[in-house]
């Protein structure tokens, strides 16, 4: 058998749970048949209709790193009032100590080689890898990647909150990933509008070999996601169901 350091150092990356218990049992169980060395969680963890306390209690058992996204930052708020939908259930949902847990995680960490945030480093919101194009989130050029990452440098950088999986290599050699969506393949936003679509219901994840070179996997995992739509149809949203069934959002 291969050692870790002729291997290399394997992260599971994984992000955007969205209160999606089965979806992430689903990939953790993957994780687990897979081994990696570490496993890092780039946020967005219980915001959306399903099962955001479960959830939460899920990943705080595991042995994993977290950084804060901005649904997990929403969580501080001193009442659901004015919050949107999905952050609103969630935050009724959880007790004081979970929302706490949530808004008071690392806005970006490191581990090994990889600078880790959920969206843009120091903005929790905006996009990195995408550009919003005709109603529709879009890969960005490797140009406009770069000028958003100014000041900023990693080997790797992984980041989340478009939910889109995709991997570049910028011009430096470094290279920035997002493993796409764990619980929630398709949503439609605003300011200005459009939709962020995988086309799939599966839950994504990647991982991540660090040795002499960066090799990433990424992986799409099958699970009951009928349940979870039944379960956001139940609390109303059948925005959520359309999306977990498709992998699209709702028109």
């Amino acid at each position: 058998m291969l050692n870790q350091k002729h291997r290399g150092m394997r992260l599971g990356v994984i992000a955007d749970i969205h209160g999606n218990l089965p979806a992430l049992e689903a990939v953790m169980a993957k994780l687990d048949a897979l081994a990696p060395d570490l496993i890092i969680n780039l946020g967005d963890c219980a915001s959306g209709p399903l099962w955001p306390a479960e959830t939460v209690a899920l990943l705080r058992s595991c042995a994993m790193s977290h950084v804060r996204g901005n649904h997990d930052r929403a969580m501080a708020a001193a009442s659901p009032e004015g919050l949107g939908g999905s952050d609103s259930y969630a935050w009724q949902a959880l007790d004081p100590e979970a929302r706490a847990w949530l808004a008071a995680l690392p806005v970006e960490i490191t581990m090994e080689k990889a600078l880790c945030f959920h969206a843009s480093p120091g903005n929790d919101s905006a996009y990195l890898m995408e550009e919003v194009r005709n109603g529709h989130l879009v890969p960005a050029p490797i140009a406009l990647i770069e000028q958003r990452l100014a000041g900023w440098t990693a080997p790797l950088m992984l980041c989340g909150h478009s939910h889109l999986p995709r991997a570049v290599r910028l011009q430096s050699g470094a290279i920035v990933l997002n493993p796409g969506s764990v619980g929630n393949p398709a949503y439609r936003d605003t300011d200005p509008a459009h939709v962020s679509e995988s086309g799939m219901p599966h839950a994504r994840f990647a991982v991540v070999t660090l040795g002499a070179g960066i090799a990433i996997e990424h992986h799409l995992v099958a699970y009951d996601w009928e349940h979870s739509a039944q379960r956001a149809e139940a609390n109303g949203r059948a925005d959520w169901a359309h999306a977990l069934r498709t992998g699209t959002a709702l028109p």
